[in-house]
């Protein structure tokens, strides 16, 4: 593993980077870049990739010092300062700092890249796959928010323009910040571009179901989800 600063319009953002092969660019959820991050980015590199965890909050803050704990408070400052970040960070501005995280990675046509992204940053590895198809093939969203919004710059109005490429989209059976009746405009989208993708609701399962530090961890939930985001990413390895 590597610390590394990614130079973006506006400044430089901090990133980690692990292993060897095709590139897999891994965002956090909305408490941060903490070990249970650096495990699974760890993991996936095992499996032979190079895995790029960036700091997605670097505009507030270089140093990804957040309190997992005081986060899990319903009233805490740490929770109202993080959720601060997280809704300031626009479709936007991910899109603004896309372009450079996918040059750190090595990310080509011949060398194309996948997405990961839980919670906040579904979105964001749906939206590298619809900006960059030449870059990213295959998009992984694991209880994704905001994927349908009433603004001009809601996720599921992308989704009729992708084409190229393979999304696979995880959701919890019992989620607050995504009920379930979003996913008929999820996937009627989806189809209606043509897109190959994959929607699967996890049985007993709530948000955060992946995380081992999360409040809604669930370990059959974490389970599925390496069973389905490994071959998934093994699958990109051997077609490209």
């Amino acid at each position: 593993m590597r610390h590394i600063d990614i130079p973006a319009p506006g400044g430089t953002i901090p990133a980690q980077i692990f292993g060897a092969g095709p590139p897999v660019l891994f965002l956090m959820d909305a408490p941060g870049v903490r070990p249970v991050l650096v495990s699974m980015c760890q993991r996936i590199a095992a499996s032979g990739h190079t895995v790029l965890l960036p700091n997605l909050y670097w505009r507030w803050c270089r140093e990804s010092a957040l309190d997992r704990c005081e986060f899990e408070k319903p009233d805490s400052a740490e929770r109202t300062r993080i959720f601060g970040m997280a809704n300031g960070l626009t479709n936007a501005m991910f899109a603004e700092d896309l372009p450079a995280l996918l040059d750190a990675m090595g990310a080509t046509p011949d060398n194309p890249a996948s997405a990961v992204g839980y919670c906040m940053s579904g979105r964001f590895a749906m939206m590298a796959l619809a900006n960059h198809p030449d870059r990213v093939r295959v998009a992984a969203s694991y209880y994704g928010t905001r994927m349908v919004l009433d603004t001009p710059d809601s996720p599921h109005l992308w989704y009729p323009k992708m084409r190229e490429g393979r999304a696979y989209l995880a959701f919890a059976e019992d989620d607050h910040y995504v009920p379930l009746d979003r996913l008929p405009i999820i996937r009627a989208a989806l189809e209606q571009g043509g897109l190959r993708h994959e929607i699967e609701v996890y049985p007993n399962t709530t948000h955060g179901f992946a995380f081992p530090d999360s409040r809604g961890y669930d370990a059959p939930g974490e389970a599925r989800h390496w069973e389905t985001l490994l071959p998934l990413l093994r699958r990109l390895t051997c077609s490209s």
